[in-house]
């Protein structure tokens, strides 16, 4: 069997093969080559990847307190910003505490001249009686389930139109009811977003349509209010995002070895499994899921220079005054059986490091105890109950869209459905 360097080597050769031979990636097999065959062969491909991933982190393990990046975390272009890969973090108490989180939801439904968007947001409040026990309140219905919005757009624009207007209305949407809330409570904590806690980068292929513009515009200036209230009133604010496939971790730990080998003999292990080639089958939840333990974060890590490049462009030359801030992320375990959470926040930017290290210790001592209830599913619970309240169900749906077909009908206007949605076979 084909081992370590050599497998990668074959790899990188068939997949360079299969794309010099078009033929290759568009010719069908037989149902029973695949079965007995092809499914074997990705199975098997499988399997010494991940035995290779297994050998790579066992590595990082055994190297854990030599790996120290401590003469190259104040260089700027260096973005891990701690000396080591992981810190062990102890629980805080959380008695007293106000936690807000905020979610939302939108659903598309497109035809042959109009498109229509429902949208719906939702914030809780939790009020932490104890480490498990907290009053739950809803902004801005009391039940926690009306708040909605709805969009119609009768221009006939690009199609990708539609789908980048609703995500910035939904944006919209979520960070001005937190703006509205905090305008009206005077007891809130920490907020967590459900998401990126930096602003989205428009797509720049649209950044000439002056409708996306003026509506990035708008957004832009929703976000600084957000932060600039948070800042005033001593709000923690941090984004929690479910899923991710960035390996942007995984490209700065690679980056960071290559600084380190020339210097220390150790890391030869590391070079004979190819590690630079190792590391492009990693996500950054993969890796850190089998690096840390439960009550373990990784080191923080610049993130999100999407609004360095717009601004570069020249197209939002004013962004940078907009937000002044560093922004960080790392990786915490909060369960056993769970894959980390990614988190961010933000710095001002003329910190000190030392005060980005006791802002995410805090963080992390704060986000385990909420999110360690279930074992198996390791987000924070009122992150949990915001979705849950947000999420939109086909009932919902089913009764505004039909109320809204029945008022069109009764002005003349019948909708045309896309030939997609009304095949006759």
């Amino acid at each position: 069997m084909i081992k370590g360097r050599d497998f990668l080597i074959k790899q990188n050769r068939n997949f360079e093969q299969n794309y010099a031979n078009k033929d290759s990636r568009i010719s069908g097999v037989t149902k029973e080559r695949l079965l007995l065959e092809d499914l074997e062969n990705i199975a098997l491909e499988c399997n010494e990847i991940d035995k290779l991933k297994r050998k790579f982190a066992n590595l990082i393990i055994k190297n854990m307190e030599k790996l120290n990046f401590k003469d190259f975390i104040e260089h700027p272009k260096f973005s891990i910003k701690e000396k080591y890969l992981k810190k062990k973090i102890q629980p805080s108490n959380i008695r007293g505490l106000n936690v807000v989180s905020v979610d939302g939801s939108s659903v598309i439904k497109k035809f042959m001249d109009i498109d229509f968007s429902f949208l719906k947001a939702i914030i809780v409040k939790y009020h932490f009686h104890d480490n498990k026990d907290a009053k739950i309140e809803y902004f801005p219905d009391l039940n926690g389930f009306n708040n909605y919005m709805i969009k119609g757009n009768l221009l006939i624009n690009n199609e990708q139109y539609t789908d980048i207007s609703t995500s910035l209305d939904m944006n919209f949407m979520e960070i001005q009811l937190i703006n509205k809330l905090i305008n009206n409570s005077t007891d809130i904590d920490f907020i967590i977003i459900d998401g990126s806690v930096v602003i989205m980068p428009i797509n720049l292929l649209f950044s000439k349509d002056p409708l996306i513009s003026n509506k990035y515009d708008i957004l832009l200036k929703e976000y600084q209010k957000l932060y600039q209230n948070c800042r005033e009133k001593g709000i923690i604010i941090i984004g929690s995002i479910k899923d991710t496939r960035t390996s942007a971790l995984c490209n700065l730990l690679r980056d960071a070895i290559q600084l380190l080998k020339p210097n220390y003999s150790y890391l030869s292990e590391l070079l004979d499994i190819n590690y630079r080639e190792v590391i492009k089958y990693f996500s950054d939840l993969d890796l850190f899921n089998r690096l840390l333990n439960k009550n373990e974060r990784s080191c923080i890590f610049n993130c999100k220079r999407e609004i360095e490049k717009i601004r570069d462009t020249g197209l939002k030359k004013e962004i940078s005054y907009y937000f002044p801030y560093t922004f960080y992320a790392f990786y915490i375990k909060t369960t056993k059986y769970d894959v980390p959470c990614r988190i961010e926040f933000f710095m001002e930017e003329n910190h000190k490091l030392e005060e980005a290290t006791r802002k995410v210790d805090l963080i992390s001592s704060i986000i385990l105890p909420i999110s360690s209830l279930n074992e198996h599913y390791g987000l924070p619970i009122p992150q949990i109950e915001a979705h849950k309240r947000a999420v939109f169900n086909p009932q919902e749906i089913n009764l505004l869209f039909n109320n809204l077909k029945r008022k069109l009908n009764a002005y003349g206007v019948n909708l045309i459905e896309k030939r997609r949605n009304r095949r006759p076979f």
